[in-house]
């Protein structure tokens, strides 16, 4: 299964704890995960970065990422609404937090 993840809420809210842990979950489940980071949940991208090392993939909002003077990360994807489009196209289940 294909779940595609949104993810809009700083660190410090329950959601990026939520997020780590469903994301945890899945691939050891042997499902695939994408997270799509938007608005301040691009925030939580360093806070998340051990993720990737388990095959979760990372895409960025590039705008929301420069507007908030965000560097962009080795292993994430800055892309656009295009990229989120293609994610939710592609996958089985869709969540979003935030």
């Amino acid at each position: 299964m294909k779940l595609a993840i949104l993810l809009t809420a700083r660190p410090e809210t329950e959601d990026g704890r939520t997020v780590n842990r469903l994301s945890r979950s899945a691939v050891e489940m042997g499902h695939e995960v994408d997270i799509f980071f938007m608005d301040d949940g691009v925030f939580c991208l360093r806070h998340l970065e051990p993720l990737m090392g388990q095959g979760v993939r990372f895409t960025v909002c590039a705008h929301n990422a420069y507007e908030r003077g965000l560097d962009k990360m080795e292993g994430a994807l800055f892309g656009g609404q295009n990229d989120w489009a293609e994610i939710v196209s592609q996958a089985d289940r869709v969540i979003a937090f935030g």
